[in-house]
């Protein structure tokens, strides 16, 4: 959890208590049959609609949900109390795309919808969930919207027995210490759940044993462990908060037990905001450090580097951490560490709220690495009890740094905060959230103990058992000293009344109730682990003529592309294409942060029979709120927006459509991203009414005169000076300035003013429709404007109606249905694209 900070990120994932959607066939076995329930017949609120256009569709017909709040309900009866599974039928045509699953008015949590063609229906798991004996209610609400759901299916299930076959420390030299402890947690493990409570951090609102004596007050009783975070171990304004000392009083003296407690620690270890300009050793004060990605240009794969400035901090940070856990270790006094935490945070590659995880999953395990073998062979620290964070998503398992350097699996539940709407709303919420736990569970192999490392609400006594939920422990965060941060005291998050019930329970392990043998039943470990081999980090050969490389990485389909000064106005992108690609488009997409909001711009670019593109960002394809709803028309705020992405230094490519020769569609996969360039030095660029000049370092001089209303003959004169030759060529263009009332009829060429397209010749789409051949400038721009808006669809309907004939690139752009004709399909299709029915152009029919 960050400090003093609630989760209010970019792509709404409300603490990610995601439901996962993962399939868990191989943990959870079919009961009773299988009961099915059409959407359509459902109740739908907002903008949610039953369609009946595609008889794909179970029934001939589902349901639509457009935007976030939107939601559709079903009512399901249940015989008897129980779990049961839950499957729906959807199609995701949009992209992918989250929304929450609810069951009798309780989030359960977000579902992540994965990407599918238009058409394509698929069955999705999404876990267990409890139903009570009679009618009960299950909902999707949309968090990001534009999804189709068919049918929900509902059958009885049956849970596993809750073990962990790998219970034993990570670490072959471990204390006897550690492995006691590790002895007694296995032991009680998916038979009972230990009580736990975060304190908090000096400076914070209030003293440290607050928390405490409330859960006392309130119930009789302690937790039995206690979370801690070394935050203020850091080389830049670290101070003794005296964290060490409270943790081995905790463990070895309690104040309030004769019994000895259980002590846990995170590390919100910070960066300097402006780390190019630190020197290491100065003092930075709060205000100039961070852990969040976009505050900081410090690059975690640095750290893996020898020699550099990264490494050379990290190694610091660490030195100064393992003198704390060194008397930690001389007090015989364990450590459940969970270190470098919430690393994939919103799901994939590029979720993460801290700069541990700014880089993708791959750099993150290989830190995590380098931090366990730094600590435990270098430093000697054998008493920690390594605790690792994931979340449920399918991508979870890709940052996990493997079973010989993790002890425990731990999750982190926020869900008392819908975020639905694109606005926080606290809800109670005590779910035992039985299906991520078993997600969890399965998604490494029921090896690793389960942990609710963090927590909001803890679930009560009664949904815990009855869904079989088995949590080795829960912990809530401290109170933060507002309505929506006071997580313990608050009781729209835990109700005095199941607080008392918990802590009185049999089923819940308090402080008194710890074993007076709980560090003296292990055994001193001997062993050594074979030492890992850190992964090379790859050099990009930048070609002549190109400027700074950007470092790539590979994310599910699409690439992260990061570069170490501002992206600027265009990007020099080079792919490898399998042997029967001929064209292909994507985007350049750029998320920017504008006034406090999150904005998502998209920067498309096309290949045309070539591996190489200059995408421009001079102007965005469109822009969007980062929670995937709503798009951005206003025109100052799409300058400002668009001001602000250019200043990024991260960005994705994205491809969106592959075709070959004949225009069939192929699998995106056939081009690969392999380079990505900033424009050699930099360009100046003036502009005036009518006329652009732009100078490289390259010495290519252009000059386009565009005159309104008129038609002109310019000369392009175009230079390119290398070291082997100079090319000169002169080619005649004819120029038209274009608006959304332009005659694009034949005998013209017509023009965007953002760039200028040459041909040989004028041509003129034939009376029969077809397209002559000549590449797309932009899909669905028929006016040739530079945009895409209604104007196109109503001269593409002229031309289908035979009233207007196009010029060669207007009749190219208007081929959105990508087969060599222009005719009613494609004006339905551009329309269709308008009203996002389908997310981009040309569609290739089936």
């Amino acid at each position: 959890m960050k400090k003093n900070l609630k989760r209010a990120l970019t792509t709404a994932v409300a603490g990610v208590m995601s439901v996962n959607c993962l399939a868990l066939s191989s943990v959870l076995q079919a009961g009773a049959a299988t009961a099915k329930y059409e959407f359509e017949s459902g109740k739908l609120t907002g903008d949610a609609e039953v369609k009946t256009d595609d008889g794909n569709a179970s029934g001939g017909s589902y349901v639509f949900l457009k935007t976030g709040g939107d939601e559709i309900s079903l009512t399901v009866p249940s015989e008897k109390t129980g779990m049961y599974t839950v499957k729906v039928s959807y199609s995701a045509p949009y992209g992918d795309k989250i929304q929450n699953l609810y069951v009798n008015g309780v989030d359960q949590g977000q579902c992540s919808f994965a990407s599918t063609a238009e058409g394509v229906w698929k069955e999705l798991d999404l876990g267990t969930v409890k139903l009570t004996a009679g009618d009960n209610t299950i909902a999707i609400k949309g968090s990001w919207g534009w999804t189709n759901f068919d049918y929900l299916t509902v059958e009885e299930a049956t849970l596993p027995d809750i073990t962990a076959s790998d219970t034993t420390c990570s670490d072959p030299a471990a204390t006897k210490e550690a492995d006691s402890l590790m002895k007694y947690l296995s032991s009680v493990y998916g038979k009972h759940i230990i009580s736990g409570q975060q304190e908090i951090y000096k400076y914070g609102p209030h003293d440290f044993e607050y928390e405490f004596k409330y859960i006392n007050d309130t119930t009789g009783k302690y937790p039995a462990i206690r979370g801690f975070d070394y935050l203020n171990c850091n080389p830049l304004y670290g101070s003794e908060d005296g964290t060490t000392d409270r943790i081995i009083q905790w463990v070895n003296n309690n104040p309030y037990s004769e019994n000895q407690g259980i002590a846990t620690s995170s590390w919100h270890i910070t960066v300097p905001k402006d780390f190019s300009s630190y020197n290491i050793g100065d003092k930075v004060d709060w205000a100039n450090a961070t852990y969040v990605p976009k505050e900081t240009d410090f690059e975690p794969s640095k750290i893996l580097e020898e020699g550099t400035k990264e490494r050379e901090y990290y190694m610091l940070c660490l030195k100064g951490l393992a003198a704390e856990l060194q008397k930690l270790q001389d007090a015989n006094v364990p450590l459940i560490f969970r270190p470098l935490h919430e690393a994939e945070g919103g799901g994939g590659e590029t979720g993460s709220w801290f700069w541990w995880g700014k880089e993708g999953s791959t750099v993150y395990k290989e830190l995590w690495i380098l931090t366990y073998e730094t600590l435990t062979e270098q430093y000697g620290l054998h008493n920690l009890i390594w605790e690792w964070n994931s979340y449920a998503y399918d991508t979870s398992a890709n940052w996990y740094p493997g079973d010989e350097y993790v002890d425990i699996v731990a999750y982190d539940k926020y869900n008392c905060t819908d975020w639905s709407t694109g606005s926080a709303v606290l809800t109670h919420n005590d779910s035992a959230i039985s299906s991520t736990f078993y997600s969890i569970m399965q998604k490494y192999n029921c090896k690793k103990m389960v942990a609710m490392a963090e927590n909001d609400s803890i679930p009560t006594l009664n949904n815990l058992v009855s869904e079989k939920a088995g949590w080795l422990y829960f912990c809530p965060w401290y109170d933060g000293g507002s309505e929506s941060t006071n997580f313990l005291t608050n009781e729209l998050f835990n109700k005095k009344d199941d607080l008392k019930e918990m802590y009185t329970s049999d089923y819940c392990i308090t402080l008194d109730e710890l074993p007076t043998d709980l560090y003296s039943n292990g055994q001193q470990g001997t062993g050594t682990k074979p030492s890992h081999t850190t992964q090379p980090t790859t050099t990009t050969t930048v070609p002549e003529g190109k400027g700074e490389a950007a470092k790539i990485v590979a994310d599910s389909g699409n690439y992260n592309i990061s570069f170490k000064q501002s992206i600027g106005n265009s990007v020099d992108l080079t792919f490898d294409l399998s042997d029967d690609v001929s064209k292909a488009n994507g985007c350049i997409g750029i998320s920017a942060n504008v006034d406090g909001v999150d904005y998502w711009l998209n920067y498309k670019w096309d290949l045309d029979s070539t591996d190489e593109v200059t995408a421009k960002l001079d102007k965005p394809y469109n822009i969007t709120y980062n929670n995937g709803k709503d798009e951005v028309t206003d025109a100052d705020m799409i300058k400002k927006i668009s001001d602000e992405a250019i200043k990024q230094k991260n960005a994705q490519v994205q491809i969106w459509w592959v075709a070959n020769g004949a225009g069939d569609t192929l699998e995106s996969s056939n081009v690969k991203l392999t380079g990505a360039y900033l424009p050699k030095s930099s360009s100046t660029s003036t502009e005036s009414s009518g006329t652009t000049t732009t100078i490289s370092s390259e010495e290519t001089t252009t000059e386009a005169t565009t005159v309104s209303d008129t038609e002109t003959t310019t000369v392009t004169e175009a230079t390119t000076v290398s070291d082997a030759e100079t090319t000169v060529a002169d080619t005649e263009t004819t120029v038209v300035t274009t608006e959304s009332n332009t005659d694009v009829s034949s005998d013209t060429t017509a023009v965007s003013t953002d760039e200028t397209t040459t041909t040989a010749a004028s041509t003129t789409a034939s009376d029969s429709g077809e397209v002559p051949v000549i590449g797309a400038s932009l899909y669905g721009d028929v006016n040739l404007d530079g945009k895409v808006d209604i104007t196109d669809a109503v001269l593409l309907n002229k031309k289908a109606a035979g009233q207007v004939d196009l010029n060669a690139q207007a009749a190219a752009n208007a081929d959105c249905m990508f087969n060599g004709e222009i005719n009613g399909d494609d004006a339905t299709t551009l329309l269709q694209f308008l009203v996002q029915l389908i997310s981009s152009l040309p569609v290739n029919p089936q």
